[in-house]
């Protein structure tokens, strides 16, 4: 069996200029940039046997190269994946470059459900390796266009709430806020996703109190109340409406209780508990001016 230097070895030589005779008796240049293609793969597939995995997402990389080269235009996209693969854990800003690689092709390909799929991995490097959260939601977010547009709903609802989640945490309430809206005025004839209208409004509304506009969240709860009359009746909305009070009293005291008996109920999430922290601090920062 060969190793993978003599494999490289071989591939390479395939895809060095020929000329002369040897160009006139050597066969398609298309056939040996796939004959290339096949060793540098076999190559990158023992460097991951034997856990070398930054060596086997170059070689995808050069394979893919070799199969543009030879006009396998889907293969070179299909290929950069298996180098995302190779790079995901040791190399994650490699990772995400062939990742981008592989959607343009996606999309250039018409492949939007494909390519959204990727868009979301792309993501989730973005947010959990590289923890670049602003870079996170633009791809979640486009991932959520493009499943919109091949009308698979549930799957842009999902990318969407990503978006939302990590545009708050990043301090870009507004913006979240009319995401999380948008998401809940889709899914209002929607028997799936209706069981989560009352999260994405409580979202909503809680990031316009994190924006400290206290209007814009009075007036978003009345709409989703006329949206959906069952979510007067819900904790959520309770809570909300007691959170308003606290807030323009500026009583942090009962903003605090009123959080902790809804917690005694419906444990609150890591999110919602950074959002109102966010909000409470407000609170007291009100009280420090007037002081």
């Amino acid at each position: 069996m060969s190793s993978p230097e003599e494999l490289i070895a071989q591939a390479d030589k395939k895809c060095a200029p020929v000329g002369g005779f040897a160009k006139f008796f050597g066969g398609s240049s298309l056939y040996r940039f796939e004959e290339a293609a096949d060793l540098y793969i076999q190559a990158a597939n023992l460097y991951r046997i034997q856990k070398q995995y930054v060596k086997a997402g170059n070689l995808f990389e050069k394979a893919s190269e070799a199969q543009k080269k030879a006009e396998s235009i889907d293969e070179s996209g299909s290929t950069l994946i298996d180098a995302f693969k190779s790079y995901r854990e040791d190399s994650p800003q490699d990772a995400a470059r062939v990742l981008k690689e592989a959607i343009k092709i996606f999309t250039t390909r018409g492949q939007f459900r494909r390519a959204a799929n990727f868009k979301m991995d792309l993501a989730a490097i973005y947010e959990d390796s590289l923890n670049d959260l602003s870079e996170a939601t633009q791809h979640y977010e486009q991932a959520g266009d493009w499943y919109s547009s091949d009308q698979a709903q549930a799957l842009a609802n999902k990318a969407y709430v990503k978006a939302a989640d990590l545009g708050a945490l990043a301090g870009n309430y507004i913006q979240a806020a009319a995401l999380y809206e948008s998401v809940a005025k889709k899914s209002l004839n929607n028997n799936l996703s209706k069981w989560s209208l009352k999260d994405y409004f409580f979202k909503s509304i809680l990031c316009y109190l994190a924006a400290d506009d206290m209007v814009a969240a009075k007036k978003t709860l009345d709409k989703f109340i006329d949206w959906d009359g069952s979510f007067q009746q819900t904790r959520e909305c309770i809570l909300l409406n007691d959170l308003f009070e606290a807030i323009s009293d500026r009583d942090g005291q009962v903003f605090a209780d009123k959080l902790y008996e809804f917690d005694q109920f419906s444990k609150l999430d890591k999110w919602k508990t950074t959002i109102l922290l966010k909000i409470k601090s407000s609170i007291v920062e009100a009280d420090d001016d007037i002081l």
